[in-house]
């Protein structure tokens, strides 16, 4: 985990949390999900772990998919895009 200390004993992997030592394994992962629409999480949280909105619809999907393909067959059309007048 970076920016934590994690240590050995007798062969076992342990990890320091507040004033409690306990087992740790690399292969652990923590999986949360919410109901709220726009969430807010403090800086210090969202700095340290990996956020992805399962939100989408066909057709944001479908946008998102075909601006990466054009970005990797037809990068040119990528810069088109960006140098057009607003």
């Amino acid at each position: 985990v970076d920016g934590w200390l994690t240590f050995k004993q007798q062969g076992v992997e342990y990890i320091k949390l507040g004033e409690n030592i306990i087992e740790y394994s690399r292969d652990f992962r923590f999986y949360i999900t919410t109901c709220l629409r726009n969430p807010h999480y403090l800086p210090e949280v969202t700095v340290k772990v990996c956020l992805i909105n399962f939100v989408i619809t066909p057709l944001g999907l479908q946008d998102q998919l075909l601006g990466i393909v054009t970005a990797e067959e037809k990068p040119e059309l990528c810069l088109n895009v960006l140098n057009l007048p607003s």
